[in-house]
């Protein structure tokens, strides 16, 4: 099974905290040596290899996972490319009121990493959503990421969890939107452009425009060839959502996918002392893996992320 590690690469943060994972992830053992990179980074190792990077420092409109890798090592994620500055791995943003925090353009908004607390599965981050220029954040954001490895079928699996919140005393409700792809989406390597995608519906899904399609299910996968090899990265909606994942896929121009709330067709209003909570699951799998082994691979993630905050 190894072992997991978490390694601080940048600015220091709180020591290491060792915690047992149950199903089929990997128990956690030892942090690796902390070691100067640029921009600043968390490192997430299973079985002695990294499996996750995490990035928040040097980042000017949002932190994100800059690396995702399978249990063969192979990196899935594409970052900060030509045609969309604002593509970043695997990204969590949406629209909240009038200030748009997907793109990053003047008069966009930021997600600054106001303390990052490591684990010994991961990361916790304090997240401050602000407006440009202003003194007050237009929300919070408590975000958690874990990485344990999955076996049977073998996987490196994610939870990405979350939490949405007004600041204290704020003085109105704020409405989240945003266009058809916001969410947590995820930027994948040009290598891996022209796969194909699947739900465990087998949901060929709506026609938005041109190869771009809004699919629903439990999961999403999507299949594609790097470096000659065969890989399947999938994600996992959880039922505590308040709604369930409507999934934006493309696999041209290039490939991206997309946990969605349907915000383009309904807002939601986020009040004070009220929170969102989000939880997904994301896989990245070496080989081709087929419904039978996506569907266990969902039923592991929900048992060990059914199990709450």
């Amino acid at each position: 099974m190894g072992r997991c590690a978490v390694a601080a690469i940048g600015r220091p943060v709180l020591p290491l905290v060792a915690a047992g994972l149950s199903l089929a992830a990997c128990p956690v053992g030892a942090g690796q040596a902390a070691r100067p990179e640029a921009g600043g980074a968390v490192r997430v190792s299973v079985g002695g290899a990294v499996a996750l990077e995490y990035v928040r420092i040097g980042v000017p409109f949002k932190p994100y996972v800059r690396e995702l890798r399978t249990p063969a090592g192979l990196n899935l994620l594409r970052d900060n490319v030509a045609d969309h500055l604002h593509h970043h791995g695997l990204m969590f943003a949406v629209r909240a009121g009038d200030v748009n925090f997907w793109e990053e353009t003047p008069g966009c908004g930021t997600q600054r990493s106001d303390r990052l607390r490591v684990t010994g599965s991961g990361v916790v981050d304090s997240l401050s959503w602000r407006a440009p220029g202003a003194s007050r954040p237009l929300l919070l954001e408590t975000r958690r990421i874990q990485v344990e490895r999955a076996t049977a079928p073998d996987a490196v699996l994610v939870t990405w969890q979350t939490t949405l919140a007004l600041p204290q005393g704020a003085p109105a409700p704020v409405t989240l939107s945003g266009a058809h792809y916001h969410g947590l989406g995820m930027r994948f390597l040009q290598a891996m452009d022209g796969g194909a995608f699947e739900t465990d519906g087998g949901d060929t899904g709506t026609v938005f425009r041109g190869e771009e399609r809004l699919m629903t299910g439990r999961w999403c996968a999507y299949r594609a060839d790097l470096s000659g090899r065969p890989v399947t990265v999938a994600m996992f909606d959880h039922p505590a959502n308040p709604r369930p994942a409507t999934w934006f896929t493309m696999p041209r121009p290039f490939a991206y996918l997309a946990a969605t709330l349907r915000l383009h067709e309904t807002a939601l209003a986020l009040r004070s002392g009220k929170r969102l909570d989000l939880r997904y699951g994301v896989a990245a799998c070496d080989g081709r893996l087929n419904r039978a082994q996506l569907d266990k691979l969902c039923r592991v993630w929900l048992a060990r992320a059914g199990r709450g905050r």
